[in-house]
């Protein structure tokens, strides 16, 4: 686990046997107190507490019996737990003062039990005998007029001096709430931060809430954290955790309780807390020529990484992005620098010359994935859960594994680029749109595999056509040859003039034989899909419902089963016929019909030898025809096999074209969701088809050659961007272009050129029209076609009220601002962001802090900077500092400590290495007026 700061779930006023209002039985002897210091860790464990405050009144005699228990408390398999999923025992005490009111005094956790006596020696507190059943009567302090008095007689002693934590009772109404009448100078003069209740926090009236949300001027505008506390003091633990607060830090020491209570939006929560449900859990660094060797876990909300300049703060993120992937633009401008060609040279220089790799560990849902990038060749391989590691790409991580990142200055120069307000759109919704994208790839393929039978029936159409004109010009020839024959005999006559007939049936036998090869092919390949999924059947899971399970896959295979034995016979029967196995074959049969016509016909036609040539010539001509004939029968019925090609084809194109408008819905959705998120600071809208670049490059590149000058090719693509409809339009251009290429150059003189009326409107003139027929082909229209016309998104920036200006225009502190607000309020992935105050205007830095309070909760976050009201009042769970390796040499950095503010070395590394945090720190106090 992470060194940071944690959710615990608390009661922090829990009673033993010794208070005088138990209910149930004593426990007196050591053996009776283990006893009941175990049963009360197992009610904890099986209530989901993992921490509690000991406090019998003026007494702590039960408190290291309730330690030992939680240190020996063993798992199911009777392992001891490790200590960061033991109960944290606070001990402590519940004190009754003569201000008048009551307090609970709990101390860090690992307060050593020798000095429990001497606690209460401090406080003047005459201890009961550790033998007796109960504590003596409660007598109240009443030397103690003040918490402020109760604060200084504990600092007098340097054994308890920051050691403790003092937390009055506020509950609504009784003897013992600091809230009563004539008490609002001891509550606005007393130096605590938090107070307790018994029970809930909703007993409290509006005027009481008032007073600790420090809107209560006569209380002076003291606000304190509250803890609801259950007061639990029966043997059956009923009341046990029924009023818990969940508190978060990162050691159980009585300043953690105080952080807590200086940063309550964060750090105490009545409700059970809300977690990001993804996130980094830690960065592994093999080597590095600067920072050496690296492992750092991760908290999963507000991560802060700290140091002097040149320490390793931003090559850290730098190698945490690299390895997940994450890419900024890639290409510089003047306005722009190159973050990707930046972060390259950082890998080429200080983890290739090591051959080091970077490891992230990332939980999804609970689920932990590792990823691992080689610095030799930026080589990847993932792994899920219990799975090996295996190669995988730059998509598979940046899908998997989503972040959203950004350099230093990079935010406030997000308008620059459309493809940076692009990724700030799409970042949140990455694993969406790469489904799409996905979805939308398949379609492609599929569309590409339908166009290819989509023109061969076409071709076979145009092939259909010209053939049927060859074969009337060959019939015709043949019947002018068989009436200019003159000097045949009558029977010889009859028998040429049958020759039409003959070939007629044959024709039709031809195209039933054809047909029956066309169902065998198909059966073939029908059978050995059933044959393949018979073998990968996978058998019934034994669970759950293993008998329907069986039941089902029975059917499955019976019905495979039939298939395959129905699909058998049918082959077996179309081989038969093709075969015209048997002398009852009619297959055979008529081909010795016509054999015996054939040969009859032939000698008729030998006879007449007075027209030898003119029957040689019928002859060639009755045989091209029947080649013809039998090779248009094939066509024909492979254009039956591609009737429905074109309806094929059409579908799975409007549903890729339905995949492009999913896209843009989700966009639009997300710019929806951004102009909510940044509370109307950013107005952000999808302009669908605005982006033609890829699909004009494309064309221009095709039309290389064709002396069609860029501009009128730029034209084509303006004429989408600016269309009313921009969908229509791009239809329109597509079609025009596809008939185009499907001009046949050889015969283009033949037919007129086809109406392609909008790239007329586009500009272009017939001339060069004609050049794109010359130019365009099939294949080359098909990839333009499947080349999407991007949205992008518009952003507008709210000058004032109900008045908004070009985002580009706005300030980039402006920008800046506005960006980070939203992305602060956005659920999504890792926010990993360098240095974030050096693109904000410093008046609005404490919203941020505000800001980051909330934002924690939905995301995590990533953040190195120098700010320290980012880092202390933002609260961030984990500090991470990095330091120069040797003092005065800023060639090495190293990454020197890490931990949560409520340890005192980070509290100290905070206010060492940050101009501001000293202050930072005095600021957090004083708004709570402590």
């Amino acid at each position: 686990m992470d060194k940071g700061a944690h959710f615990h779930r608390c009661d922090l006023q829990v009673h033993t046997p010794r208070d005088h209002n138990w209910t149930g039985g004593d426990a007196v002897s050591d053996d009776q107190r283990l006893a009941y210091a175990s049963q009360l860790v197992q009610a904890c464990r099986a209530r989901a507490l993992q921490a509690i405050a000991i406090t019998d009144h003026h007494d702590m005699a039960f408190v290291e019996y309730i330690r030992r228990a939680a240190e020996e408390e063993t798992d199911e398999r009777g392992a001891p737990f490790v200590k960061e999923k033991r109960l944290v025992v606070f001990p402590g005490m519940e004190l009754t003062l003569g201000v008048p009111c009551q307090a609970l005094l709990i101390f860090d956790a690992d307060f050593p039990a020798d000095l429990f006596s001497l606690a209460m020696t401090a406080l003047t507190i005459n201890p009961s005998p550790n033998g007796d059943a109960k504590t003596a009567n409660t007598e109240r302090l009443q030397n103690i007029h003040s918490l402020k008095q109760l604060k200084e007689k504990l600092d007098e002693h340097t054994y308890l001096r920051d050691r403790y934590i003092i937390l009055p009772n506020v509950g609504e109404s009784g003897q013992f709430s600091l809230l009563r009448k004539g008490l609002a100078g001891k509550y606005a003069e007393m130096p605590c931060v938090g107070g307790y209740v018994d029970g809930s926090l909703n007993k409290l009236g509006d005027g009481n809430r008032k007073i600790v949300a420090g809107l209560a001027k006569e209380w002076g505008n003291k606000r304190v954290a509250i803890f609801q506390t259950s007061d639990s003091r029966r043997e059956d633990h009923r009341e046990l955790a029924k009023f818990s607060t969940w508190v978060k830090w990162a050691t159980p020491t009585a300043e953690a309780l105080r952080q807590a209570c200086l940063a309550q939006e964060s750090r105490v929560s009545q409700e059970q807390p809300l977690l990001p449900s993804v996130g980094i859990t830690s960065v592994s660094i093999s080597n590095s020529v600067f920072l050496g060797p690296v492992d750092l876990e991760l908290n999963f909300q507000y991560n802060a990484l700290i140091g002097g300049r040149g320490t390793g703060k931003s090559t850290l993120l730098e190698y945490l992005r690299w390895a997940l992937c994450d890419q900024p633009p890639g290409i510089a401008d003047e306005d722009t620098p190159n973050y990707l060609a930046r972060r390259a040279r950082l890998i080429e220089q200080t983890l290739k010359p090591v051959n080091a790799t970077v490891q992230i560990n990332y939980d999804v849902n609970g689920v932990p994935h590792v990823v691992r990038r080689d610095s030799r060749d930026g080589g990847l391989q993932i792994k899920i859960a219990d799975a090996e590691m295996r190669p995988c790409s730059e998509d598979e991580v940046r899908a998997l594994l989503p972040i959203q990142g950004y350099s230093q200055k990079q935010l406030s120069g997000v308008s620059v680029r459309i493809d940076e307000l692009s990724r700030f759109i799409t970042a949140p919704i990455r694993s969406e749109l790469s489904r799409v994208e996905q979805r939308s790839t398949d379609r492609a393929e599929r569309i590409r595999q339908t166009y290819a039978s989509r023109s061969r029936q076409r071709a076979l159409v145009r092939a259909l056509d010209q053939r049927a004109l060859e074969e009337r010009s060959l019939s015709e020839q043949a019947e002018a040859i068989k009436s200019s024959l003159a000097g045949l005999s009558e029977d010889d006559r009859a028998i040429i003039a049958k020759g039409k007939t003959f070939d007629a049936a044959d024709q039709a036998v031809q195209s039933w034989r054809d047909s029956i090869t066309t169902f065998k092919s198909g059966a073939e390949s029908l059978r050995a899909m059933v044959t393949s999924s018979l073998a990968q059947s996978a058998p019934a899971p034994a669970e759950p419902d293993a008998a329907v399970l069986r039941a089902a896959r029975a059917e499955q295979q019976a019905l495979l089963t039939d298939a395959q034995t129905a699909l058998d016979t049918l082959i077996a029967r179309a081989s038969g016929i093709l075969e015209a196995v048997g002398p009852d074959s009619p297959w055979r049969q008529w081909a010795a019909s016509l054999a015996g016509f054939k040969a009859d016909y032939n000698a008729a036609v030998a006879r007449s030898s007075t027209h030898a040539e003119r029957m040689t010539q019928l002859r060639q001509i009755e045989e091209q025809l029947t080649r013809h004939v039998r090779a248009t029968a094939r066509l024909r019925e492979e254009l039956r096999g591609l009737e429905t090609a074109e309806t094929v084809y059409e579908t799975e194109r409007r549903a890729w074209l339905a995949l492009r408008r999913e896209r843009a819905e989700l966009m639009r959705a997300q710019c929806a969701s951004l102009t909510a998120s940044s509370d109307g600071m950013i107005r952000a809208n999808v302009k669908s088809y605005a982006d033609p670049s890829e699909f004009v490059n494309s064309l221009r590149q095709f039309l290389s050659g064709s002396r069609i000058s860029g501009g009128k090719i730029e034209s084509l693509g303006e004429s989408i961007v600016s269309a009313a409809d921009g969908v229509i339009q791009w239809s329109a251009v597509l079609a025009d272009l596809e008939k185009l290429a499907e001009v046949d150059p050889e015969n283009e003189g033949n037919a007129p050129r086809p109406e392609t009326p909008s790239l007329s409107a586009a500009g272009l003139t017939a001339s060069e029209i004609d050049r794109l027929a010359r130019s365009l082909k099939p294949d080359q229209w098909l990839a333009l076609s499947l080349i999407p016309i991007p949205s992008v998104p518009i952003f507008e920036y709210r000058a004032r009220e109900n008045e908004y200006i070009p985002f580009g225009n706005a300030s980039a502190g402006q920008q800046a601002t506005a960006l980070l607000k939203t992305l602060l309020n956005q659920v999504g992935p890792p926010l990993v962001i360098d240095q974030p105050e050096e693109d904000l205007d410093n008046p609005v830095m404490l919203e941020i802090v505000e800001q980051l309070w909330k934002a924690k909760q939905k995301r995590q976050i990533v953040f190195a900077s120098h700010n320290a009201n980012l880092v202390v009042n933002g609260d961030a769970e984990l500090v991470a500092w990095c330091d120069y390796r040797t003092s005065g040499d800023q060639s090495r950095g190293v990454v020197a400590g890490e931990g949560a503010i409520d340890v005192p070395n980070v509290r100290e590394a905070i206010e060492r290495i940050m101009e501001g945090g000293k202050t930072a720190f005095n600021l957090r106090r004083e708004k709570y007026g402590f």
